[in-house]
């Protein structure tokens, strides 16, 4: 059994859901939070596909499990925005997982260590399982047996399954009114080296605000980077986003990894932003395939002016 709380976040995918709970169901966590958003308003096929997902969630071990099912369609970052709320309100640490988003089986217990040893310690605040660089399990062998850590700390939150805590989660919300094109600027200038980089993300925070747009991600990081925080990431990727649509495999292969085994845990020496690693996420992660998926989000949020997201 598997103590540490473990909120899982869904809309309308039945067969990836059912992937995410066979995971749940093996690791087995006494708590268990769902969180549901509703269908699309006049739309009888999303509602039966909302309903069909929903009806996975079916623990057959000892377990609480809270619910958390919306009658109306709230878009995906405003629903992961009040899921996320409701779990910590109830729970001072824990577990979001997304029903798009495979995790191994040692995402659990790395989740588990790491919410422990950095439980006290402010300057983190998240633990993303995901490693988009592309590493595998005999290169990370080779990594530790030279005296290397099992993981790295990065200004960027991998958000496709991640473990945080309650005081770091209190005011995360997803207006951004109380920011000035200054404030971006002067937030995101501590983890930037490179000018260019400052830039992209100044760009990108003010256009999102500009729009009144609800891009949870790009939000995610501005929440973490205002309280000078930093993220811990794997050398070993431990989820696999399994929800790209077909049509944009080419554009988001370079997103999609294999997870590995990372148990047990090598722990860093001391707390200090990888600006490497974190180079290489800009210039070949958000610099290209996360453009394509900033672009797709826009052009399906924009013709419908009651749901931006």
């Amino acid at each position: 059994m598997f103590k540490v709380p473990v909120l899982l976040i869904l809309y309308n995918r039945t067969e990836e859901t059912h992937k995410v709970f066979q995971i749940l169901r093996t690791v087995q966590p006494t708590t268990l939070y769902v969180a549901g958003d509703g269908p699309k308003p006049d739309n009888m096929i999303d509602r039966l596909h909302v309903y069909q997902a929903q009806s996975v969630i079916q623990p057959e071990w000892p377990c609480q499990v809270h619910h958390l099912w919306q009658e109306n369609h709230l878009g995906k970052s405003k629903m992961i925005e009040t899921a996320i709320r409701w779990f910590f309100s109830q729970e001072e640490e824990g577990i979001i997982l997304f029903d798009d988003t495979q995790p191994s089986y040692d995402f659990f217990p790395y989740c588990e260590e790491l919410l422990s040893k950095y439980r006290n310690d402010e300057r983190v605040y998240s633990i993303g399982g995901t490693y988009l660089r592309h590493r595998s399990r005999k290169r990370y062998s080779k990594r530790i047996k030279k005296g290397g850590s099992s993981y790295f700390f990065s200004a960027y939150a991998a958000t496709w399954g991640f473990a945080t805590w309650r005081n770091r989660m209190n005011d995360f919300s997803l207006s951004m009114d109380q920011y000035s094109n200054e404030d971006f600027a002067k937030i995101v200038d501590p983890y930037m080296k490179k000018q260019n980089h400052k830039n992209y993300w100044v760009r990108r925070f003010t256009s999102i605000k500009k729009n009144n747009a609800n891009y949870w991600d790009y939000q995610y990081n501005l929440h973490v980077w205002s309280h000078k925080g930093i993220c811990i990431t794997p050398y070993l990727n431990l989820t696999t986003n399994i929800g790209f649509k077909q049509k944009n495999q080419r554009k988001t292969r370079r997103l999609k990894r294999n997870a590995y085994p990372i148990m047990p845990l090598v722990h860093p020496t001391e707390i200090v932003q990888n600006n490497k690693e974190d180079k290489y996420m800009f210039r070949h992660i958000f610099k290209r395939a996360y453009l394509y998926l900033f672009r797709d989000w826009l052009k399906e949020i924009l013709p419908n002016k009651n749901n931006l997201d």
